[in-house]
């Protein structure tokens, strides 16, 4: 249920920057643009190097590291390098399928939140398009991979953690429509694309994560110490 009310809160967040009250303060800071040679800023046009270098570079790197190390599972799932090489299929695949509906862009989450809630709010059939439905899946396949595996059970966090989660979604929302993009459309499409702005919303957003998660669990740890030093 935490994840649902963050979910809802992201849905407002977006949809407050995507035509809502907060536009004028996404407009504003799109407004700046960089671009190189007249093009979109991309790493390879950066430094003046053929972009299959920099997918040579990544295999290798990529491949070195798979090598070394472990493959351990998460829970009773897939293995992290299994998982990672199947969702970068998909990734893969995501572009000529998308395509052919017109829309020539990869997989995004961003995009299909605003545009769902968007038919909710206003009953427009037009906002649907192919990444709507693939947001749809993304939670179908989840949940059966959830029951798959025995780990699927309703969960109800108390009345704080409810309200850090919608806080927290809602931040997310809003930071997501203002960057246009999230960790999946600028991780999972941009940065394989090179993208200088998609390369930096990446880096941001495992920064915040990292500051979050130390806020948030690192002060647990340390009040759970502190309470044990004055039991002792």
């Amino acid at each position: 249920m935490g994840s649902v009310v963050a979910l809802l809160g992201f849905a407002f967040g977006v949809t407050m920057t995507s035509g809502g009250v907060l536009e004028p303060v996404q407009t504003a800071l799109r407004s700046w643009v960089i671009e190189i040679d007249g093009e979109v800023a991309t790493l390879d046009l950066f430094l003046r190097v053929n972009p299959w270098l920099l997918v040579a570079g990544c295999v290798a790197a990529g491949g070195w590291w798979l090598l070394r190390s472990p493959a351990g599972g998460y829970q009773r799932g897939w293995s992290w390098a299994r998982t990672g090489i199947v969702i970068g299929l998909i990734a893969t695949l995501a572009w000529p399928i998308s395509t052919l509906t017109g829309r020539e862009y990869g997989l995004s989450i961003t995009e299909p939140i605003r545009a769902i809630a968007a038919f909710l709010l206003t009953g427009d059939a037009e906002q649907i398009t192919w990444s709507s439905f693939m947001y749809l899946g993304l939670i179908a396949g989840a949940f059966l991979a959830a029951r798959s595996h025995g780990e699927f059970a309703w969960r109800a966090p108390g009345a704080q953690r409810l309200l850090q989660a919608l806080g927290g979604g809602l931040m997310m929302g809003v930071g997501a429509g203002i960057a246009g993009g999230c960790n999946i459309g600028y991780g999972l499409t941009g940065v394989p694309l090179f993208g200088l702005s998609s390369l930096t919303a990446t880096i941001s957003i495992v920064l915040g994560v990292w500051a979050g998660a130390y806020m948030l669990f690192g002060s647990v740890a340390f009040e759970r110490r502190v309470r044990d030093a004055q039991r002792a």
